[in-house]
């Protein structure tokens, strides 16, 4: 049994040695598996790694093969394991990324062509046969007249160079370079040599891709023997000259705001630097997991991570591909909507756990302050709904981030229709206004055709309904034709192109609901902050605990090795700054007069454009939770970065596009002001308190339910203490593990007795080590009796005036031997004088262990919950 995951960002700073070294601590924790990164080769110094450059190759920067094989063997050697975070939807491009500069060098020609997703034909006659390469930080034009755009001779190849950015020529364009390098070569005994290989390329074409591959052997030789000469002959390549040399090539530079309407290759989201792969050809999938394969069969690689599921045009084969070649476990990083479930023909031990994440915000946020908090936001921000942003915002990034691709899905579109009389006054406008409706009007992120139709159908129907609702088409029929396209109702000889399109369809679905979603509209709808967690919901408010129930269960049977999350790195904000905001749910009135304060403080410390409501209200929820996170001038500036990432986000002022530099120096000094400002300061801190406070209580809740529900808990690294992080890169900062090692060795005599006296003098300080020694705690529960945790689950009854706010279950194999309780809306239940009457069913008489205090109850069946010690309760029946 897989006791718990530990996640691990590996970068060059912090690789396999690095990690290695926790092992000890790990293992004392209680970890089962640490959880990596990806380690594969990626660009130079990336501090994530999923812009791989090949799949074949352990990462140098990491410590490479030699690295993973001594942490593989120390992580066995300890009775751990390793989870590996793969990534099969995309690949970073650059120099490094030997596919990618064979595919610039040869263009069609090049082997490279079925490992990337690339349209040689787009609709725009200059780009027929070349890649659109949107990497330039200015216009073509102004780049190659600056002489940024410059030819290099690196490596014994020939590259167009911008800053860090590498463009293979093709073939034929040495034989130009060679020609300038002639007459330098006059009266020299290597003047032959050059003639002879300038001859060769000048007859040469990118067919020839062998010959083309033997000559460039000579020609590394020739130039590793001439760089001086060799420079000297590339430095007339300016100008006009350059530019007839780059018009030649398969590849066209440009400025990297064309990209949203122009690219041709397709791209992780709207990433230019990280390109799509065909993962549903064969002969890609084994080349790209040649080294995945080999790892799977050690001893101590036990499953695997896959980034962006939905991304791949078919899921299904893919995961299927994935366990025949040995992959025992396999999560999906997949984000489910409301009411979805996984596909239950995919191969996985289930998701990353964002859905878990969600239902402990839900389940822990009191339905009671819904009303004011609702008010507070509409009178500061505007009233529009939550549907209505996201409707917005969808839009949105299909016109701009993502419009080519929109673009290329109404051409298709338009194609299948001219084949059909029926159809064929669809005009291209039209389709494409219908189309962007009806993806807008998408509840999740994607569909899977041709798998499970049923329940494609009924998802398709919602989305063509809802985009014919908000459109006000032309022809209205145009809707109609869209869904008998996705759902196979046309003609029988259009199958093969109507199958292709569905593919791009169902994938382009996916990152409009990212970049749209929780990229664009988690910005601008902000409520209450808390809820707007990747995969949320942040009009729903709460949830009933029977839904809780019923997730629990349902991971129970189907699902008992899913990945419970509570942080990531992708989440938008840490664990217990989360659990902070969340508790403004118990303090609604206060939050009314600290808001209307901060109101005023506004009108000091803004400039004249900014900041935005939704920026400033946005700001206020992140201040509160963050007051004391870290030293005054320090909070200040991760405060500035993450508003002003925010607020890029969000699309109101400013925009990643097209910044708006006034607008982002008055929302910095803006913030600077607040935070510095005494007399705000001193306003915020008795709800601060407050705030903190019972943000702690709901944040060990929630550790206690991660740790005692069905699936596999996952820590991301550092949260074993409070995590008051914000969005990354703010959740990526170097962990102080040397201090929560200390922390951990000195906790053991506590671990071994637990001492009542001891965690109340915890708990009363909201002490983080109360954090570290409840997750200790029951990690040893669990690898000492993993039985208790493996299956049954069933809801326990509590009842009595406080019964709202205890949530309480049951765990066991055979019989239910485990009662768990948790505390919800602890002030709340403090202003309402406690417990009182309120008492929890247990599954049988007798004696029972509360595993975290260390005391022992004889009962006949229940439990005043005013006498459970802690605000939480893991109950053991003894035999």
């Amino acid at each position: 049994m897989m006791n718990a995951t530990y996640r691990l960002q590996l970068r060059p700073e912090f690789g396999f040695a690095e990690a290695r070294a926790l092992i000890p601590y790990l293992k004392q924790l209680g970890i089962s598996h640490l959880y990596l990164s990806p380690i594969t080769q990626a660009r130079k110094d990336s501090s994530h790694g999923y812009d791989v450059t090949d799949h074949n190759e352990i990462r140098a920067q990491l410590g490479g093969e030699e690295g993973l094989e001594a942490l593989r063997e120390a992580a066995v050697d300890a009775g751990l394991g390793l989870v590996i975070d793969i990534v099969p939807n995309h690949a970073g491009v650059g120099p490094r990324n030997v596919s990618w500069q064979d595919l610039l060098s040869y263009g069609p020609h090049s082997p490279s062509t079925t490992t990337f997703d690339v349209d040689w034909q787009p609709l725009k006659a200059e780009l027929e046969r070349k890649l659109l390469l949107p990497f330039l930080g200015q216009t073509y034009g102004a780049a190659l007249d600056s002489g940024e755009i410059r030819l290099v001779c690196e490596r014994g190849r020939l590259f167009a160079a911008y800053f860090d950015h590498r463009f293979a020529l093709r073939p034929e364009s040495y034989a130009e370079v060679l020609e300038a390098l002639l007459p330098r070569m006059e009266r020299t005994e290597i003047y032959w040599t050059v003639k002879e290989l300038f001859e060769a390329y000048a007859s040469i074409t990118a067919e020839e891709r062998e010959r083309a591959e033997a000559l460039h052997e000579r020609f590394m030789a020739m130039s590793e023997a001439l760089p001086q000469a060799m420079e000297s002959a590339l430095a007339p390549f300016t100008g006009e000259r350059l530019h007839a040399l780059l018009e030649r090539q398969y590849w066209r530079l440009s400025y990297w705001k064309t990209a949203g309407y122009e690219i041709n290759y397709r791209r992780f989201f709207d990433i230019n630097e990280l390109v799509a792969l065909r993962m549903e050809v064969p002969e890609v999938f084994f080349g790209a997991h040649r080294k995945l394969g080999q790892l799977l069969l050690q001893p101590g690689i036990d499953g695997v991570r896959v980034d962006h599921v939905d991304g791949l045009a078919d899921p299904h084969d893919y995961l299927k591909r994935l366990r025949e070649i040995g992959a025992r476990h396999i999560w999906v990083e997949k984000i489910l909507a409301p009411r979805e479930i996984l596909p239950e023909d995919w191969p996985v031990e289930g998701t990353t756990g964002y859905e878990f994440m969600n239902d402990v915000l839900r389940l822990l946020c009191w339905p009671g302050g819904e009303q004011i908090l609702d008010r507070v936001f509409r009178r500061v921000v505007g009233n529009e709904s939550y549907a209505d942003v996201v409707h917005t915002c969808k839009q949105l990034v299909m016109v701009s981030n993502l419009a080519g691709e929109l673009f290329r899905l109404a051409y298709g579109l338009d194609r299948i229709s001219e084949a059909d009389y029926h159809t064929r006054d669809f005009t291209f406008e039209g389709l494409r206004d219908a189309l962007g409706h009806v993806i807008g009007g998408f509840s999740r992120y994607r569909s899977y055709l041709p798998y499970d139709p049923e329940e494609a159908e009924g998802v398709i129907k919602a989305a063509v309904n809802e985009g014919r609702r908000r459109s006000a088409a032309f022809e209205p029929s145009v809707y109609t034709f869209i869904e008998n396209v996705l759902l196979g109702r046309i003609d029988d000889s259009l199958e093969e192109a109507r199958m292709a399109w569905v593919e791009r369809f169902q994938q382009y679905c996916a990152p409009v609901a990212a970049k749209g979603v929780e990229d664009t509209a988690f910005y601008r709808y902000v409520r209450l902050a808390a809820l707007n967690e990747v995969g949320g919901e942040p009009d729903h408010f709460s949830q009933e605990p029977q839904v809780f129930h019923a997730h629990a269960r349902f991971r129970a049977m189907r699902y008992p090795s899913n990945l419970l999350a509570t942080a990531t790195h992708d989440h938008k904000r840490g664990e217990d700054t989360r659990m902070r905001m969340l508790a403004l749910s118990e303090f609604p009135e206060e939050w009314a007069r600290l808001v209307r304060m901060f109101e005023r403080a506004r009108r000091r410390h803004s400039g004249e454009h900014g900041p935005s409501d939704t920026d400033a209200y946005l700001f206020y929820q992140c201040l509160i939770a963050q007051w004391d996170a870290s030293p005054v001038g320090e909070l200040a500036d991760r405060l500035v970065d993450y508003t002003r990432k925010a607020s890029r986000e969000s699309k109101l002022a400013t925009n990643w596009l097209t910044p708006d530099e006034t607008y982002e120096r008055e929302l910095e000094a803006f913030v600077r002001g607040m935070v510095k400002d005494r007399w705000v300061r001193r306003a915020l801190m008795p709800l601060g308190r407050q705030v903190a406070r019972h943000g702690f209580l709901n944040g060990l809740s929630q550790l206690v339910l991660k740790l005692c529900t069905p699936g596999v808990p996952d820590f991301y690294q550092g949260c074993e203490l409070l995590d008051l992080s914000l969005v990354d890169p703010d959740n990526r900062r170097p962990v102080d593990y040397a201090y929560r090692q200390s922390l951990l060795e000195d906790m053991q005599p506590l671990l071994d007795a637990p001492d009542l006296q001891v965690l109340e003098r915890l708990l009363s300080s909201d002490d983080p080590r109360l954090k570290l020694y409840l997750m200790a705690r029951l990690l040893r529960l669990r690898a000492e009796e993993p039985a208790l945790f493996q299956s049954g689950y069933q809801p326990l009854n509590v009842d009595g005036d406080a019964a709202e706010h205890a949530f309480a279950f049951g765990r066991g194999d055979q019989d239910l031997t485990l009662a768990v309780v948790v505390t919800r809306y602890s002030h709340v239940l403090e202003s309402r004088d406690g417990w009182q009457n309120t008492r929890l069913s247990l599954p049988a008489a007798g004696e029972w262990l509360e595993v975290l205090s260390g005391r022992r109850f004889a009962s006949d069946g229940s439990l005043y919950l005013s006498e459970m010690p802690l605000p939480w309760g893991v109950f053991r029946r003894q035999e």
